[in-house]
């Protein structure tokens, strides 16, 4: 697997796999209606109006040339946060996820990373404690066509 940082030319690539691949992850979770508000386009857009950002990156996961999945980070004062890790169904459960987590401790290690799971989705809870992460005990609430919790995990800097 490669994993490359994203440019303006990849934004096609970035709308579909974020918008597609987020939809494959909360079918049953999010409500229908909400799912289908999200699309390639929005996604898209989202990635441009992010390019000027030097806080914000975007990172594509490739295998064998094939775009298998996205990465967004964004760079706060005090941690690196995983505002979205998505991974086409098709290729989950095959290390895709270890494998990226493991480049972005390498990439970002001497930060903090955080990130917000569902309440609800102990598979993505797993996931992060068994890859470093730790629940910090922080919560909120987020609308997502209903309200929904999340908590917050980190993952400290190797010393």
């Amino acid at each position: 697997m490669e994993v490359i940082r994203a440019n303006a030319d990849d934004a096609d690539i970035i709308g579909y796999i974020h918008s597609v691949a987020w939809k494959q992850a909360y079918v049953g979770m999010f409500p229908e209606d909400f799912l289908n508000g999200d699309t390639p386009e929005k996604r898209k857009q989202e990635f441009i109006d992010s390019c000027g950002c030097e806080d914000v990156s975007y990172y594509i996961m490739y295998e064998n040339d094939k775009a298998v999945g996205i990465v967004k980070v964004v760079d706060a004062p005090d941690a690196y946060e995983i505002a979205s890790l998505y991974i086409l169904e098709q290729y989950r459960n095959q290390g895709y996820g270890k494998r990226v987590i493991a480049y972005l401790k390498k990439e970002f290690d001497k930060k903090r990373i955080q990130l917000w799971v569902l309440e609800d989705n102990p598979k993505a809870k797993r996931f992060y404690e068994n890859n470093g992460f730790k629940n910090t005990g922080n919560s909120r609430v987020i609308y997502r066509g209903n309200s929904y919790v999340q908590i917050q995990y980190e993952r400290l800097p190797e010393v």
